[in-house]
């Protein structure tokens, strides 16, 4: 008897693995997907879908070390302060801790910033975190590439 509850026990653990890995495999995805959403929603100076993506507390630090909010982050993108001409992230990984995400992505952007023209390439990295069960980013931090 004891051998039976012992192999019922290893393949529940063996199947209880599976099944995490399938979910961390799906986050990933989605994650990525937002990543590229957010690139999207830049070039289309999409407010409401960047303000779907980015958490009510969120705050980026530029390369320059200038933090903002969500707020000021909508405003410059819905007032034409900033308008995208490219916006490409590769390089992307993904780490995963439960419910927050952490991804470190190489992104090449060109756009106009209050009239001057910006061409940069840049690495950042993106927090993100599971509320009520849909991911948003918390916080994201670029530095310029030399």
């Amino acid at each position: 008897m004891k051998k039976i509850v012992y192999g019922v026990l290893g393949i529940l653990m063996i199947l209880a693995s599976a099944v995490a890995q399938q979910k961390a495999a799906g986050d990933e995805a989605a994650l990525k997907a937002l990543e590229a959403k957010w690139d999207a929603a830049n070039l289309k100076a999409d407010v409401a879908t960047l303000g779907t993506i980015l958490a009510d507390t969120f705050i980026t630090t530029g390369s320059e070390g200038k933090v903002q909010d969500k707020a000021e982050i909508l405003f410059q993108l819905k007032s034409g302060d900033i308008k995208y001409q490219t916006s490409k992230g590769e390089d992307m990984k993904v780490f995963l801790y439960g419910d927050t995400g952490v991804v470190s992505v190489r992104w090449t952007g060109k756009f106009i910033q209050k009239g001057k023209n910006v061409d940069t390439v840049e690495r950042y990295t993106d927090t993100w975190i599971r509320q009520n069960g849909q991911w948003r980013c918390v916080a994201s931090h670029g530095s310029v590439i030399k």
